[in-house]
């Protein structure tokens, strides 16, 4: 890549960030590593339970678009696929979790990438995510990154609350929690239900959801927990590549239909002062029905669609031994089995042809992380594991970082890691394009960052990153199957600030700036524009009042459409979105607030032919008790 290319885009940013401003994340505590920690040297952001409650978003994905590094590609309205990439790797390049189950689905036709329309962000209390190569700790598909989706956990005593909220075009999100603690006991029942209304035509998503988690602690040094959560959902949209409402030659819709269940399980025992061990158990099973009418003339897209269940049965054994005063020793093991079956089919010319497939592989994992903190300003980490996946050569990865407070104000960051994905089960076993001889994709990653606080209430840091991605699965028009070929590699920068003058108002910003190079191939990726950039300004206007500004800037992405019989790629427009937010709380218990979407009606796309919601108001309520 041209040097100038990058480097005067970092400085403009870098410029831009010295003004910019905002309240200071918690930091990470559970995800990218194996014991709970208040700091890691890996590029990290938190979204906790009231920046979340603040911001009052639809979707998580409009969460995730306030943090930097993370781009989020949404295909119109709510019916449409939402998935998000880090740092302009592929959707499926990231592991989702849910409570730290992995809830990634590789008999999904885009390899493993995780819809984030089907999360409902009113059962959501905290985001974690951690940024670059993650396989030393998280085995197979952590290419780009990690989401960790953290559902509400309990507080001593017992609450319960109701809330609803409607809106425009038909929306509504109801649901109730009750949760407690009391003594060595505590729990969290909540339940919601969603319909997103009909915002863009031929779009449209409802579903139903459960969330339990229980505690206990039995003995001292003893903790036992247990989790469930059960999703019931169905979608309709216009087919991906369709044109949309604006282009596609005839008003047939993708119907979806998709149960998702995730069960836990731990067992955590201080052995000794110095010694902790913990077993967990987790199942994630997702069950769809996928009917697809096609893309007329039906050359590039014919009628197709199928019948998926997927079944995850994950253990894993840890052991954190605190060898030292300032040296902790991760150790432990993991276990993983995979099951997917599809029932599929693709229409040519009114000829059925079967695309099913029945996979099954099991991964045995061992690995050793290590923390030190051999001087008081330095912070060092370490990460190795081997992974010995059941048809597939084994895999070694590594990860180190290291963090130093050089002074008091000024901190340095850098880090490397290593990391590999198994071939989807879609994209080796699909009877049509799948590929048994597939290898894994590997990536490799540095980052290196700096972070300045002259003031308590002021904070500012900067982080340039580079992915080395290999061995991508790809589609080969000539052999018309998946291979290993492709080869991208991006860089950039990821820019942010936080600022509070007062203790009643704080702002904060991020930008990122990706380039994005696939090596020896004339083409581009889709959904990952080179500039993103926000600003969230919040207010707590007096004791009963607060109100949120969130401004988001998007700037131009490729999009493929296939409305015209033949690929057509197309540069979108940029654009700018600006969301409200107020809130009263008139009395303990109850509280009401407003939000209007695309404030300033901002009209845009995110696909070709895939217009965004125009503005809309929506209103809720909250009685706690």
């Amino acid at each position: 890549m041209n040097s100038s290319k990058f480097f005067f885009p970092c400085l403009v940013l870098m410029g831009l960030q010295y003004a910019a401003s905002a309240q200071p994340l918690e930091n990470i505590l559970v995800t990218g590593t194996y014991s709970p920690r208040t700091e890691l040297t890996s590029s990290v952001s938190v979204l906790d339970a009231h920046e979340i409650a603040s911001l009052d978003k639809r979707h998580v994905a409009d969460l995730l678009k306030t943090l930097p590094g993370l781009l989020v590609e949404e295909q119109g309205g709510p019916g449409g696929l939402t998935s998000v990439s880090i740092r302009g790797g592929e959707a499926n390049f990231t592991v989702v979790l849910l409570d730290g189950v992995p809830v990634n689905d590789p008999t999904n036709t885009r390899g493993g990438s995780f819809d984030f329309g089907n999360l409902n962000t009113a059962l959501v209390e905290r985001i974690e995510v951690v940024r670059g190569a993650q396989s030393a700790i998280y085995g197979s598909d952590a290419l780009a990154g990690v989401i960790n989706i953290v559902t509400r956990r309990p507080e001593m005593g017992h609450r319960q609350s109701l809330r609803a909220d409607v809106g425009e075009d038909d929306y509504y999100n109801l649901g109730g929690v009750a949760q407690g603690r009391v003594q060595n006991f505590d729990y969290t029942l909540e339940l919601a239900t969603r319909d997103d209304g009909n915002p863009v035509p031929g779009s449209r998503r409802n579903s139903d959801s459960a969330n339990l988690r229980a505690g206990w602690e039995p003995a001292l040094g003893h903790r036992l927990t247990a989790g469930y959560r059960y999703l019931d959902g169905e979608r309709k949209s216009f087919p991906e590549q369709s044109g949309g409402p604006v282009l596609a030659l005839n008003d047939d819709l993708d119907q979806v239909d998709y149960e998702d269940e995730v069960l836990s399980l731990s067992w955590r025992w201080a052995i000794r002062d110095a010694w902790q061990s913990q077993l967990s158990l987790s199942r994630f099973e997702h069950t769809e029905t996928f009917d697809s009418p096609g893309i007329p003339p039906f050359f590039e897209v014919p009628p197709n669609g199928n019948e998926t269940d997927f079944t995850r049965d994950q253990a894993q054994w840890v052991n954190t031994l605190q060898v030292r005063e300032v040296v902790q020793l991760n150790l432990g093991g993991d276990y993983r089995r995979e099951e997917g079956d599809s029932a599929g089919y693709v229409e040519f010319f009114g000829d059925r042809s079967a695309t099913d497939y029945q996979l099954d592989r099991d991964v045995v994992g061992v690995f050793a992380h290590l923390t030190a903190s051999p001087l008081q300003r330095l912070l060092m980490q370490g990460s190795v594991r081997y992974d010995d996946p059941e048809g597939f050569d084994s895999e070694t990865s590594w990860q180190a970082g290291s963090r130093w407070a050089v002074t008091d104000v000024v901190s340095v960051a850098l880090n490397w890691g290593q990391a590999f994905k198994l071939p989807s089960f879609f994209a080796l076993g699909n009877a049509l394009v799948g590929n048994p001889d597939l290898q894994p994709e590997q990536s490799e990653s540095w980052d290196a960052g700096v972070n300045w606080s002259p003031l308590s209430n002021l904070s500012v840091g900067a982080t340039i990153f580079f992915n080395d991605f290999k061995d991508l699965v790809d589609f080969d028009d000539a052999s018309f199957r998946n291979v290993n070929r492709q080869n991208v590699e991006s860089q950039g920068v990821e820019l942010q600030s936080t600022w509070s003058p007062r203790a009643e108002f704080s702002l904060r910003a991020q930008a990122t700036y990706t380039d994005i190079d696939v090596k020896g191939e004339d083409t581009v990726l889709t959904g990952r524009p080179e500039w993103t950039a926000g600003l969230v300004a919040q207010w707590r206007i007096s004791e009963a009042w607060d109100t949120v500004l969130d401004y988001q800037y998007t700037g131009r992405q490729w999009s493929i459409s296939r409305h015209t019989g033949a690929e057509v790629t197309e540069k979108l427009d940029d654009y700018h979105r600006v969301d409200w937010v107020a809130r009263w709380h008139p009395v303990n218990q109850w509280q009401f607030r407003v939000a209007v979407d695309n404030l300033l009606d901002e009209r845009y796309e995110t696909a070709v032919g895939f217009e965004a919601p125009s503005r809309a108001l929506r209103v809720g309520v909250v009685y706690t008790h």
